[in-house]
């Protein structure tokens, strides 16, 4: 019984022995037979590529649409090819490899940034794989708003994640002033003074006041002798016998 089983046993084995080499066989005969290497065509000319292929059999498209920038394949020669290259890889005589050419290294110039905000600035140097370098504000021109100057300057060509410092235009500091006395002034006659130095009345309140006449200022706001500028709000009540509220709106000078 026992000799019965293990001539069974070795039987089977000898089964798979005999299988796994009639698979490979028949793989090398029918498959590696016919098969050949995948061809390395990276950095080579146009030309090479399809004299190498010619050679093996193989054909071989270029695609006129796609390029590819490269620092190592110069422009014009092969870069991509849709297979890797290799005794692992095979192919057959009569398949078409693609391939793809170079563009030659990317060129990256300093973007024309004047005139646009540093946030939009920040974001188009990103676009460009360019980074922010110093960023400086200063009242540099006239009626100039946003960035005046880079560094390196606009059209330079750079290399990638280059820092670019940018100066940036902000509007002058408005001129300060002292607030002046308004209360038993004519309203009428205090908006022009005050809209001529560059301030603005942003809030009027009309209130009953007994024993003064309609239009008077009886009460203002910052007080008499406080520090303000065309970006302060300045608020004053008014006699008059229906009361409410004028709102105007405050516009930056």
């Amino acid at each position: 019984m026992k000799r019965g089983c293990l001539a069974n046993i070795l039987f089977t084995a000898l089964l798979f022995v005999v299988f796994g080499a009639s698979t490979y066989f028949w793989f090398n005969f029918f498959v590696r037979g016919t098969s050949l290497p995948t061809p390395n065509l990276i950095g080579k000319s146009v030309s090479q590529a399809r004299a190498i292929c010619g050679d093996l059999g193989v054909n071989l498209t270029v695609d006129p649409k796609a390029k590819r920038n490269s620092d190592k394949v110069p422009a014009g020669f092969v870069v991509w090819q849709n297979r890797d290259p290799g005794n692992t890889n095979l192919i057959k005589r009569g398949t078409t490899l693609r391939v793809e050419l170079s563009a030659g290294p990317l060129v990256i110039r300093v973007p024309d940034l004047d005139g646009t905000s540093a946030g939009t600035a920040v974001l188009r140097l990103g676009q460009q794989n360019l980074k922010l370098g110093n960023l400086a504000y200063a009242d540099v021109a006239a009626n100039a708003n946003g960035i005046v100057s880079a560094d390196p300057p606009n059209g330079t060509v750079v290399p990638a994640q280059t820092p670019v410092s940018l100066l940036v235009s902000v509007p002058p500091a408005p001129l300060p002033y002292v607030m002046p006395d308004l209360i038993d002034h004519p309203l009428d006659e205090i908006r022009p003074y005050v809209e001529g130095h560059g301030l603005k009345i942003a809030t009027v309140k009309f209130e009953a006041y007994p024993g003064i006449r309609d239009g008077i200022i009886i009460r203002q706001f910052p007080l008499r002798g406080a520090p303000v500028s065309a970006r302060d709000a300045i608020s004053v009540v008014v006699s008059k016998q229906e009361e409410g509220i004028i709102e105007q709106p405050t516009t930056t000078q």
